[in-house]
Parts: structure tokens; C-alpha cells; sequence
């Protein structure tokens, strides 16, 4: 049903995402806001190749491999545009202000939407000099404040846990940082979350709210917004501050929420080790300017440890401390 789904024309549509208005016949199952004005991106997904041209070798490779014993991705260089590469069922044609997908097998049509709203537009963003960090943000008193974090940080709970306070999302798992005239700005995505089942259990169970399944690896997508979990800011919003979350096992003996300064030097790391798109992005060269962006955020910016103890229980005690941390 979902591959049949994704390949269904719905006709052109314009979605705000990531800072973008993307233009688009894709049948997304995700949650996007309306935008209008002129497209900066067109998204179309069909069973053939837009291009001709044969790739040669990869210009990077991922380390990892799927389940057929294939790189998870790779990246080729093309005459037009680069192409980005999934297994054997998924290749990304990316333009300059088109991306083209090829569902080179009809068992990967599920994954479509998945690559597009992760790696393949965190990839597109960082070729506009726009980095993108592993973090999920909410806007307090008109700042994005961040929680940053590798996969099963605790970024999405900690988000969700202040937007029950009232605080809207701003983007969760994918943040870009912008550089403008004002400043450095963290962009929005788009209104839908990503939660385990326990998330889910422990933020919608008594709310008359419909989680946005299908479950993908593992998680719910939950819609924000009027019919949804709490509200969503989908304009862009200057940073107020960015923390780093650890999340102690329930077997340790932290029991107080500790928030410490991070060094800058230390705070660049992080955010190296929590880009979204670390290595191909050092393959393609555009390492240096993005580390000339993070060692400014990180001057501009505080950066700061949390340490929490785990349980969903202990989410409102840690929310306290960050919100008392940000009046301090």
C-alpha cells in the first residue's frame, strides 16, 4: 500500500521544509506545512533514470553495509549533478535545484520518503553551505533551544517534555544552521515527530491524538500541530543555547540532573561527532567550511553538558533544570 501510494501522482504541490519550498507530485505520508511562492527545490520520484549518463567510480562509500551485503550508500559525480546511491533499489539524482529519484526496486518504494527527509536533503543542504547537526529543537522565548545527540540520545523526549510545557518544535532529528546577516539561525523542518513506542505510550496515550504510522524502523511518526502532539514554529529562530545530552542507564547512581559549560574545542567535536552527514561530506571537501561555521556557533552560542538520570518519570525534574538554566 505505501509503495503504491508513493509512485501515485497527486499533482504539484508546494511544502515548506528545512528553510525550502519544495515543489512536489510525491505522495508524501509525513506531515508537511503548505508554503507558497516560488519552488527552491523539485522533488519527483518514478520508476525511471532521469539521466543517462553511467556513474564511474564513487566519490565516497559508505563503511557500512545493508542486509545484501552492499555499501548502505554511495556517492558518484556526474557530468549534471552527483548521484547518491542506496543498496541496489534507490538512486538520488541531485541538481541544483531538482533531485530526481530512480526506485531501481519495487521493494525499497517504502524508503523513499525515509532517504529523502534524511540523508539525501541534509546532503543537498550542506552543498549550500548550510550544516546539519543530529539534534531536535524547540523555540523558548523566541530562541531555538537544541538538544544534540546521535541516534537514541533522548533528543526527541526532551523536546517532547518541554513542548508539553508549551514550548513549539522547531525540528526534530535534522538541524540546520544557518549562517544570515543577523547571525546564526536553526531552520525548521517540518510538523510530525519520531517517537519509540514508549515515547509514544508515555506522550499521546491519554490525548486524542492519531499517530501518524506508518512505523518505521522501529519508531511512530507523530503529527505536531492542531490534531497533533503540541504546536509547531515554522519559521527559523536564533539559537539561545545547545545541550548535549546523556542519558544514564537506570543501573547508575545519577540521580540529580547535572548541566555544566562545555569548552569551545570540546563543543566543535560534538558537533562534528553529530553532524548528520559527517563523512561524505569530508569527501567531498566541504569539511573546512563547515568547521569555520562551528567554530563560530560555539563562540556565539553556549554549549552545555546535560547529564539526567533515564526513566520517562524524570523528564519533568530535567526540563525544570534546563528551563532554569536558560533564566540563569
Amino acid at each position: 500500500m505505501a509503495q503504491r501510494r508513493s509512485e501515485a501522482a497527486v499533482g504539484q504541490r508546494e511544502h515548506g521544509l528545512f528553510g525550502l519550498t519544495l515543489t512536489s507530485d510525491f505522495a508524501f505520508e509525513s506531515r508537511l506545512a503548505p508554503a507558497r511562492g516560488a519552488a527552491d527545490l523539485v522533488f519527483s520520484s518514478s520508476g525511471r533514470a532521469p539521466l543517462a549518463a553511467q556513474p564511474g567510480a564513487p566519490l565516497y562509500e559508505s563503511p557500512l553495509l545493508d542486509q545484501a551485503g552492499e555499501s548502505v550508500s554511495r556517492l558518484y559525480r556526474l557530468p549534471d549533478g552527483e548521484l547518491l546511491r542506496f543498496g541496489h533499489g534507490l538512486d538520488f539524482y541531485l541538481g541544483e535545484r531538482r533531485i530526481d529519484c530512480h526506485l531501481r526496486h519495487p521493494s525499497a518504494g517504502h524508503l523513499v520518503e525515509i532517504r529523502l527527509l534524511g540523508p539525501v536533503l541534509a546532503y543537498w543542504l550542506e552543498r549550500l553551505a548550510i550544516c546539519v547537526l543530529h539534534a531536535s529543537a524547540v523555540v523558548i522565548g523566541g530562541l531555538a533551544i537544541a538538544f544534540m545527540a546521535t541516534n537514541q540520545g533522548g533528543k526527541s523526549a526532551l523536546a517532547a517534555t518541554l513542548m508539553d510545557r508549551g514550548a513549539p518544535l522547531l525540528t526534530d532529528d535534522l538541524l540546520p544552521i544557518e549562517l544570515r546577516r543577523g547571525g546564526l539561525v536553526a531552520r525548521s523542518a517540518y510538523p510530525q515527530m519520531r517517537m519509540w513506542p514508549d515515547g509514544l505510550a508515555h506522550f499521546i496515550a491519554d490525548r486524542h491524538v492519531r499517530a501518524a504510522t506508518p512505523v518505521r524502523f522501529g519508531k511512530h511518526w507523530v503529527p505536531v500541530g492542531p490534531g497533533g502532539f503540541g504546536s509547531f514554529q515554522a519559521a527559523a529562530a536564533p539559537f539561545g543555547c545547545i545541550y548535549l545530552p546523556e542519558r544514564q542507564d537506570s543501573g547508575t547512581s545519577v540521580a540529580e540532573v547535572g548541566i555544566s559549560p562545555v569548552s569551545p574545542r570540546q563543543a566543535v567535536i560534538e558537533m562534528l561527532r553529530c553532524s548528520f552527514s559527517p563523512y561524505i561530506v569530508e569527501a567531498v571537501g566541504l569539511q573546512p567550511s563547515r568547521l569555520d561555521l562551528f567554530a563560530r556557533l560555539v563562540q556565539e552560542v553556549p554549549v552545555r553538558r546535560l547529564v539526567y538520570p533515564s526513566g520517562f518519570d524524570e523528564l519533568s525534574r530535567v526540563s525544570e533544570a534546563v528551563l532554569a538554566d536558560l533564566e540563569a
